[in-house]
Order: structure tokens, then C-alpha cells, then sequence
């Protein structure tokens, strides 16, 4: 048996964003993943499916696998037509990535460096936020209180830890 995708119909698209977003709140960003790829195939320019998208392969950065996934993260942000929307999505991706590495032995001076770039990102979105939205606000203080609780701290380069030994 040959197995061959089928295309969802253009009306049945507000339908399938609904499923999408139901799919997301449920933890099942790989069915979310799936539906929105079914609505860029036919209509690849659809924003509320690309947003949705990035919303759900970022769910997924805690899969050590899933990271190899940061370029097409990168381009589908890049595809969003809102600059306010680049940016914020850009802050989400690096928080997201942060909060990996804060899981992992050895990475927490990584982690500060995404939360920094996070901040960044977010601070670039404030800018340019729509009228009584304070989500990159919001984003940019939960980097900074993690940043805290976590004692995070820059990583020292290669040539100042050197210093600090022979010293």
C-alpha cells in the first residue's frame, strides 16, 4: 500500500487552525505540527498556521533530536509577515532554547546566553508591540526572574578560564 498525503480543503482551514491550537494545549505539539503543515501546503503564506507551527516545534526543543531543528525554526520566523511577530518569535525560540539547556549537565552559561538573546528579542518586539499588548513585557521579565532564580551567569571564554587557572 502506497502511502500518500491528502490535501485538506482551502474552506477547512479556520477548522483545522482550531484543531492545531486544541492539539498544542493538549501537549501534542506533533499532531499540531502536522495540521499546520497540511495548511502551508496549500496556502504556504497562511500566518496563523506559521506562528502555530514555530508554537509547536519550539514545544518540542526538549527532545535532544528535535534541536537539529533551529534552522527551519529560523526560516519559518523569518516568513512571518509582522515584524513585531519576527522579533517576538525569535525571543520565544532562544527562551525556549535556554530553558533546554537549563535541564542539561554543564549548559547553564549556555542558557544565560539564549535568555540574553531572548531579552534582546523581546525588548526589539516591545518596541513595536500593537496597542495593549505587554507579551514581550511579560516574556522578557520570566528570562530575567529565571535568570535570577537560577544564578545564571555569563560563560567565561576560553582564554579567561586559562587566566584563572594560571593565576
Amino acid at each position: 500500500m502506497e502511502l500518500i498525503l491528502h490535501d485538506i480543503h482551502a474552506d477547512a482551514i479556520e477548522s483545522a487552525l482550531a484543531k492545531a491550537r486544541q492539539y498544542r494545549s493538549l501537549l501534542e505539539p506533533e499532531i499540531a505540527e502536522s495540521i499546520c503543515l497540511d495548511i502551508l501546503n496549500i496556502d504556504d503564506d497562511n500566518q496563523q498556521a506559521l506562528v502555530i507551527y514555530v508554537l509547536a516545534l519550539t514545544d518540542q526543543l526538549h527532545h535532544t533530536e528535535k534541536q537539529s531543528q533551529i534552522k527551519l525554526l529560523q526560516k519559518t520566523i523569518a516568513r512571518l509577515a509582522s515584524e513585531y511577530e519576527r522579533h517576538y518569535y525569535t525571543g520565544i525560540l532562544n527562551e525556549r532554547r535556554a530553558r533546554f539547556l537549563i535541564s542539561q549537565p554543564m549548559s547553564h552559561s549556555f542558557a544565560y546566553d539564549y535568555f540574553r538573546e531572548a531579552i534582546h528579542a523581546y525588548q526589539q518586539a516591545e518596541k513595536l508591540s500593537p496597542d495593549n499588548n505587554d507579551d514581550a513585557i511579560l516574556r522578557q521579565n520570566s528570562c530575567i526572574r529565571t535568570i535570577e532564580k537560577e544564578k545564571l551567569q555569563p560563560r567565561q571564554d576560553s582564554e579567561d578560564i586559562l587566566v584563572d587557572m594560571e593565576s
